[in-house]
């Protein structure tokens, strides 16, 4: 799980970003002053930071100069009540790796949070995506979005006989799995997830919307559920927040974001 600081003298401020990244499974501390920002900095070495520039003791810029020269390969987002090219200048020079002016909007913490995962999986093996569907219209949607949203290498299957082949022979982060499919079906292919060494997740894919069909398909071992027809654009973000936990995000640079 990433771990995301976020250092400001408001508690209010603190809260609130911890509102919104705790719902997104990523694990918030939270610090009121410099020196407890530099201290959890040591201890817990989270990979984002949110800074506030103006504080109480410790400046803001001072603690970046430390976090930084602790560990420069951690993120760290600058905030600010106001646009001052002089601070931003200085924190810049300190290494500073975003800025965001307060009050701000969710989805523009979501966003610089995200760019940082990226940055973070730069240098990581690119996701490795099973795509099982004996729908080729439905592969070929799910495979060209993909693709256009993220680095990442995408295989297919039309059926669970051949998902098998694969999962045997190559490792897969994530495999969208249909239900009802000819030969063998997609609950046999979970059941077989757990003789696997390696275990991807399973997002079932299937046109039975129904609670049961979910709750079963979970207790036989998928990790999510997803009822035809769905919207690329949710599952966008769906996918993005995945890749980040496991540290393999990397979107594509000149991609339409889906929002």
């Amino acid at each position: 799980m990433i771990k995301i600081l976020t250092v400001d003298d408001e508690i209010d401020i603190c809260e609130h970003i911890k509102d919104v990244f705790s719902r997104l499974d990523y694990e918030v501390l939270i610090a009121q002053n410099g020196k407890d920002a530099i201290s959890i900095v040591k201890k817990e070495r989270p990979r984002i930071v949110f800074l506030d520039i103006l504080m109480t003791g410790i400046t803001g810029l001072e603690v970046l100069r430390q976090i930084k020269e602790f560990d420069s390969s951690i993120k760290v987002i600058m905030l600010s009540i106001a646009d001052d090219p002089d601070t931003q200048k200085k924190a810049k020079l300190l290494g500073a790796d975003g800025f965001l002016k307060k009050p701000f909007l969710d989805d523009g913490l979501e966003d610089e949070v995200i760019k940082k995962v990226g940055d973070l999986a730069k240098d990581k093996e690119s996701p490795r995506i099973l795509i099982v569907d004996d729908e080729e219209g439905i592969r070929a949607s799910l495979r060209d979005f993909l693709i256009r949203r993220f680095e990442c290498e995408v295989s297919e299957a039309g059926n669970g006989q051949d998902a098998l082949g694969l999962l045997k022979k190559d490792k897969f982060d994530l495999m969208f799995l249909d239900i009802k499919m000819p030969g063998i079906s997609g609950m046999e292919v979970i059941k077989e997830k757990k003789k696997l060494d390696h275990k991807p997740h399973i997002w079932v894919i299937t046109r039975f919307d129904s609670e049961e069909v979910a709750r079963n398909v979970i207790k036989e071992g998928a990790d999510d559920y997803i009822p035809k027809p769905f919207s690329l654009k949710l599952l966008d973000r769906k996918i993005r927040d995945f890749l980040a936990s496991i540290g393999k995000y990397k979107p594509k640079v000149s991609a339409d974001s889906g929002r």
